[in-house]
């Protein structure tokens, strides 16, 4: 029996990443009916890569992306812009080495298909490799988390170098953080100009249509297809790729929280303003605690971007007296770190949903005869997600990747209680963790 569609994305125009960027004309929204060997529902990154890899495997294949806006301003477009080498396991023990290995070799798999394609389609998105600085506000958290981290570190064969308070204030221009973790590997980027590009460049057999909002599936059966206001796909089979919005489909729904994140944008700096900064031309800060703390980052144009509100949202909306907050505690934070730069104003405020499950395992496999379906990046989206929808297509067309195997070695997004308990536990478990890391923000 088709579903039909009960909530979709809500685009606000805000997106602070995408208006850095120059103008792009979207491509048409689907009208009439359409028949295709493959449709996938969603253009974000697992989206994008699911149909790359399908194509590359298939060339003769027909495939079908439709996207319910415009590609850059769904939460692809919306993160922190780190693409992130090195996976964050929270004990030691041989096992979690072992679980941090196969995390690490998916990494650098997706890390390699996103460098490949950025350069050879000369996507603008401000790709380079920078690495990161994972850091702790207090001395508590960074005799812990980060010491903990450094174990793993050491056991992977990662390198990394440890940086205290004196060391951070050089390079970064604050001295808000206790200590940090440098490692390497990771690229930045603006994330709207990277999804542009790698759904603009994909193979010509690949059809995308944008403003095209799914609005009921008949994902079962040996026909399945997608319908929207205007037009209709059938095809053979089905590539559910829209994560958070996945419970919208009836997918998921019993395994995966939607998170609601804020972040802003910094005017350019002055150069005034810079000369009170560290020695880093750019860099990208990521909390040890990554529930109450802040990400925050120095981008190539100048800007300050931090993100910050780990919020459950089971509507996927919010209101405008919660941005307001929102966005009033962004600023407080960035004054916080950089008090040294006088008043700082924000330029762009947005906001955007990602998922995650409680055992930190994605949602991920075939749902029904001719339907497959990703969910839950779990924080870290464009290179696990650009992952999952690699991984998902060679799944669907049987072929034998060993990396799947690598990608599910958490096992699955476990279950999680129906509503209302489902609520009661979100809330009162964020709430204990916004308290009891109050002073990591």
């Amino acid at each position: 029996m088709p579903r039909f569609i009960d909530r979709l994305p809500a685009d606000d125009n805000t997106n602070g990443w995408s208006a850095l960027l120059p103008m792009r004309q979207p491509r048409l929204s689907l009208q009439g009916d359409l028949a295709v060997d493959w449709v996938i529902v969603g253009a974000g990154y697992a989206g994008v890569a699911a149909a790359r890899q399908l194509a590359r495997r298939h060339p003769d294949s027909s495939i079908a992306v439709v996207e319910a806006g415009v590609v850059g301003e769904n939460a692809s477009g919306r993160n922190s812009g780190f693409a992130i080498d090195l996976p964050h396991t929270p004990g030691v023990s041989p096992e979690a080495t072992e679980l941090g290995r196969r995390a690490i070799r998916v990494g650098h798999f997706a890390l390699d298909e996103l460098d490949s394609l950025v350069q050879q389609h000369n996507i603008d998105c401000d790709w380079e490799r920078r690495g990161r600085y994972h850091a702790a506000v207090t001395d508590e958290v960074a005799n812990q988390a980060l010491r903990t981290y450094a174990v793993n570190l050491d056991a992977w064969q990662e390198p990394y170098q440890w940086m205290d308070r004196k060391q951070l204030q050089d390079r970064l221009g604050t001295d808000y953080y206790s200590a940090a973790i440098y490692t390497p590997g990771t690229y930045l980027l603006n994330p709207a100009g990277l999804i542009r590009g790698l759904a603009d460049s994909l193979p010509e057999q690949v059809k995308l249509y944008e403003n095209s909002a799914v609005i009921e599936a008949e994902l079962h059966g040996e026909s399945p297809y997608i319908c929207t206001d205007q037009g209709r796909i059938c095809a053979r089979k089905v590539i559910l790729a829209v994560n958070a919005f996945s419970q919208s489909f009836g997918v998921y729904r019993e395994c995966q929280v939607p998170i609601l994140l804020f972040a802003s944008l910094t005017p350019v700096l002055s150069d005034a303003q810079l000369a009170h900064l560290g020695s880093d031309a750019t860099w990208g800060v990521t909390p040890a605690q990554s529930i109450p703390g802040s990400t925050l980052r120095l981008t190539r144009d100048k800007r300050l971007m931090i993100r910050q509100g780990f919020e459950y949202s089971p509507k996927l909306r919010t209101t405008d007296a919660r941005r307001a907050r929102a966005k009033a505690m962004n600023r407080e934070l960035l004054l916080s770190r950089f008090p040294q730069l006088g008043d700082i104003g924000l330029e762009h405020f947005w906001m955007g949903w990602l998922a995650i499950s409680r055992n930190h395992a994605p949602a991920f496999g075939q749902i029904a005869e001719n339907t497959y379906a990703v969910s839950c990046c779990n924080g870290s989206g464009i290179v696990r997600h650009t992952a999952a929808g690699m991984l998902i297509a060679d799944l669907a067309l049987g072929y034998q990747n060993p990396l799947i195997d690598d990608f599910l070695s958490q096992g699955m997004a476990s279950y999680i209680p129906p509503r209302p308990l489902r609520d009661i536990g979100a809330r009162l478990s964020l709430m204990w963790e916004m308290w009891r890391g109050r002073t990591e923000q």
